[in-house]
């Protein structure tokens, strides 16, 4: 079992860092205004404006940008168009534009965009935002989106600090006390927008191929219900599971309160697990 929490921005650091945490990039060489791209905002671009316009919207930029499918332009072309996880082992070979002797990583949020860029063919990897966190270090800058109405760029001390932000919100595997009684049936209420992560999140994950919201009651002290996600697949090796669990638990972040929970279960690892597809309906199932 594992249990992914969600995690609170410090405010004193967000306020001290604000500065540096929304600089916009004013020329890069090669940039260009994407054609089409005038009165466009894409779901990234409207989280970046609202954080702009208010501070208490930092983090569902961040949460946005950590779930986003983003595209990285490399030396090499991709061996298949489609959405996928990044795996703990995958490495990239990503090409950088200099400015003024400062080095960017290139991120865009669609391969429209990348094309419109880039202005010729160009290999690309698409990995999850929360991804390029804990891939790449802090050597470089980021630029997002470079030659729209919504650039932005990350400085190497905004990126240490969501990369702090990324491994604080790593789950923990939990047990639970032989012979307490646990409850399990139909969520009570589901955060709005939770089921629409998770599935967006599921559709790179195809070893999944069904998945399943349960409620869980551990009737101990202090415990209250909570959430348990629950993912059926066929045999898997283990850094596989890890990687699931990884993306998955990446796609909660913003939904659940500072005290709130959710149990991330496969099918067969448990009884309770097990018991929780019998009782629920799957929220999600793998296209054939």
């Amino acid at each position: 079992m594992f249990k992914q929490g969600n995690f609170p921005i410090n405010k004193l650091l967000a306020s001290h860092m604000n500065k540096l945490l929304f600089i916009l990039l004013l020329s890069l060489p090669l940039v260009t205004q994407a054609q089409g791209e005038k009165n466009y905002m894409s779901p990234l671009d409207s989280a970046y404006v609202a954080a702009m316009q208010n501070a208490d919207e930092q983090s569902t930029f961040y949460n946005a940008f950590f779930n986003a499918e983003l595209f990285i332009p490399t030396h090499t072309m991709p061996e298949a168009d489609q959405q996928r996880r990044a795996d703990g082992d995958e490495s990239i070979s990503p090409i950088f534009v200099e400015s003024e002797g400062i080095q960017y990583l290139m991120l865009f949020d669609s391969k429209e965009r990348l094309s419109a860029w880039a202005q010729r063919e160009v290999g690309f990897v698409a990995i999850p935002g929360h991804a390029v966190v804990e891939m790449m270090n802090t050597d470089f800058h980021w630029a997002l989106n470079a030659g729209t109405e919504h650039m932005k760029t990350f400085v190497p001390d905004e990126i240490q600090w969501i990369k702090e932000m990324i491994a604080n919100s790593k789950g923990q595997k939990a047990s639970v006390a032989k012979g307490t009684n646990v409850l399990i049936g139909t969520p009570a209420t589901i955060p709005e927008g939770l089921v629409e992560s998770l599935s967006k999140n599921l559709a790179r994950n195809i070893e999944v191929k069904r998945a399943f919201l349960g409620q869980v009651h551990y009737e101990a002290q202090g415990e209250k219900p909570h959430l348990a996600l629950v993912l059926e697949v066929n045999e898997l090796q283990q850094s596989t599971i890890d990687a699931i669990r990884k993306d998955l638990s990446t796609s909660t972040n913003g939904f659940l309160g500072e005290s709130e929970y959710i149990d991330i279960m496969f099918k067969n690892e448990s009884g309770m697990a097990n018991e929780i597809t019998k009782m629920v309906k799957p929220f999600y199932e793998l296209s054939k």
